[in-house]
């Protein structure tokens, strides 16, 4: 027996009506997890925002203890030079000294060898006349 029109009519027409409910369930669910996993994203785009924040301070921390460290350096560097400058002068004061006692040496060598050979020459001439 064929079934009549209206017979499969209301058929399809409960079948139609159960899927709708099954898709309007799974839209329910789909909206759900979408809205679980916006709240998710938006949680992990505060966490990046923090740690990128922190990354920065970090960054900015370093950068100030570099530019401090290079000052002292700097100013460390500025230090030895001076002091480099203080002691090339001591140094060359010191040569300078030590090149004027030189040469007072090499005169009072130079005056008392002919003073000594006019002494020879005095007494050698005393002696032949």
């Amino acid at each position: 027996m064929a079934e009549d029109p209206l017979t499969r009519l209301e058929s399809n027409s409960s079948h139609m009506q159960s899927d709708i409910q099954d898709i309007k369930s799974d839209i329910r669910s789909v909206t759900g997890k979408v809205q679980h996993l916006g709240t998710e994203v938006h949680a992990f785009k505060t966490e990046v925002t923090k740690e990128f924040g922190a990354v920065r301070l970090e960054m900015d921390q370093l950068r100030s203890d570099m530019v401090k460290e290079f000052g002292a350096v700097r100013l460390e560097m500025g230090h030895l030079k001076s002091e480099m400058v203080t002691e090339f002068g001591k140094i060359n004061t010191t040569m300078a000294s030590l090149q004027t006692q030189i040469v007072q040496s090499k005169l009072w060598m130079l005056t008392t060898g002919v003073a000594t050979v006019l002494s020879v020459a005095a007494v050698v001439g005393l002696k032949v006349h």
